[in-house]
C-alpha cells in the first residue's frame, strides 16, 4: 500500500513565506497515484511516500522512480539486516528497528520492526511492515502541520526517527514495572517460579539492548551526514536524538541489572532454604542419637560367664527404665537446641 504526502515545490525553499502570508493557501496532497507522484517529483515537489507492506511491483516501482542501486532493492525486501546508514550519490539508505510485543507459545516475546527510510534532495521514502506503527505517528503529526515541510526534509527524517526512538520507552516501562513487581514478591516469600518470568524479561531487555546499540551509530553517523545535518540546528536535533538512544540504553542497562539482582535474591533464598532444611535434618538425627546410643549399648554382650548372669530387676522395670531415659535425653537435647536458637 502506497500512502503520500505531496507540497509543492517551493515549501521548503522559500522561508520567508510565513510572513507574507502565503503559507496558509499552501495544500498538502495525498495519497497521489503512481502516475501522479511520477510527475509531482519531475516538477520537483517535496513528497513523502510511504510504503506499508510493500509488494514486489512496489519496490520494483521505486527501484525505477528513484533510481534505486540494486543491493538497496534486495535489501528493501528482506528483513534481516542491523540497523545502519549507506550513502549513495543521490541520496541515503536507512534501516532502523521498532520494538514490540508479541505473544508466542503463551509467552510475551520481544521482536524487532525494521523500518526502511530513503531521502533524496526533495523526497523521502519509508518502507515498512504494517506493525512499525511509530512511522504512522510521524505520518499524521506532518501531515496535519504545514510548518514541518518548512524545516526541510531533514526535519521530516527527524520526526520519523523521533517517534521509533520513543516508541521504546513504553515497553522499557512495562518491564522495569513487571521487574519492581516481581522483586516485592521475590522479598516476601521467595517464589521459585518466579525465576522463569525474570529469565523472560532479563531476555526481552537484551533484545531490546540488541536494537538499540547498532541504532546509537546509525544516529551518529547521520550527526555527521552533510546532506542530513548541513546546519547547527539541525545537528542539533538528531544530536538530542542521540542523547534519547543513549538514555535508553541506560535504562536498559540499569533493568537488566535489576533482573540479575532478583534473580541473585531468588538464589540467595533457595541457599537460605536449603541450609535450614539441612539443619533441621541434623537436628533430627541428634534428637535420635542418644536413643540410638542406649538401645545399641544394651544390645551388646560384654561378657561371657558360665554361669547364667541374672539382673536383679525385672524386664518390664528395666525396658521402662530405659524408655524414660531415651526420652530424657531427647528431651534435653532439643531444650539445648531451642535455647541456642538452633531449633
Amino acid at each position: 500500500m502506497l500512502r503520500s504526502l505531496v507540497a509543492p515545490p517551493r515549501v521548503i525553499a522559500e522561508p520567508d513565506l510565513e510572513s507574507t502570508g502565503e503559507i496558509d493557501e499552501i495544500i498538502i496532497r495525498r495519497n497521489l497515484s503512481q502516475e501522479s507522484l511520477e510527475a509531482a517529483l519531475l516538477e520537483g515537489s517535496i513528497i513523502w511516500l510511504d510504503v506499508v507492506e510493500p509488494e514486489d511491483a512496489e519496490i520494483t516501482w521505486l527501484g525505477r522512480v528513484f533510481e534505486l542501486h540494486h543491493q538497496v532493492m534486495s535489501d528493501l525486501r528482506r528483513e534481516d539486516r542491523r540497523p545502519t546508514l549507506m550513502p549513495y550519490p543521490d541520496y541515503l539508505f536507512l534501516s532502523m528497528f521498532q520494538p514490540h510485543v508479541i505473544i508466542k507459545d503463551k509467552q510475551s516475546m520481544v521482536i524487532s520492526s525494521e523500518i526502511h527510510i530513503l531521502i533524496g534532495n526533495n523526497w523521502l521514502v519509508t518502507v515498512r511492515n504494517e506493525s512499525a506503527t511509530a512511522v504512522s505517528s510521524a505520518y499524521d503529526r506532518v501531515a496535519a502541520n504545514i510548518d514541518y515541510w518548512k524545516r526541510d526534509l531533514p526535519y521530516v527524517l527527524y520526526m520519523v526517527l523521533q517517534a521509533v526512538v520513543d516508541s521504546y520507552y513504553p515497553l522499557i516501562d512495562k518491564i522495569s514495572n513487571q521487574l519492581n513487581t516481581l522483586e516485592e514478591r521475590a522479598m516476601e516469600n521467595g517464589d521459585k517460579t518466579l525465576q522463569k518470568s525474570v529469565f523472560r524479561l532479563k531476555q526481552q531487555l537484551i533484545n531490546l539492548r540488541q536494537m538499540v546499540a547498532p541504532q546509537r551509530e546509525v544516529v551518529s553517523n547521520v550527526i555527521g551526514e552533510d546532506r542530513l545535518a548541513s546546519t547547527p540546528e539541525d545537528r542539533d536535533l538528531f544530536r538530542h536524538l542521540y542523547e534519547r538512544l543513549l538514555r535508553v540504553y541506560d535504562v536498559i542497562d540499569s533493568q537488566r541489572d535489576l533482573a540479575s539482582n532478583v534473580l541473585d535474591l531468588l538464589g540467595s533464598q533457595d541457599s537460605g532454604n536449603l541450609a535450614k532444611a539441612v539443619s533441621r535434618l541434623t537436628i533430627l538425627s541428634m534428637l535420635f542419637l542418644p536413643p540410638t546410643f542406649i538401645v545399641g549399648l544394651f544390645g551388646l554382650n560384654f561378657v561371657t560367664t558360665q554361669t547364667e548372669f541374672t539382673i536383679p530387676v525385672s524386664g518390664a522395670l528395666l525396658f521402662g527404665i530405659i524408655v524414660v531415659m531415651t526420652v530424657m535425653l531427647s528431651a534435653g537435647l532439643a531444650w539445648f537446641f531451642r535455647k541456642q536458637g538452633w531449633l
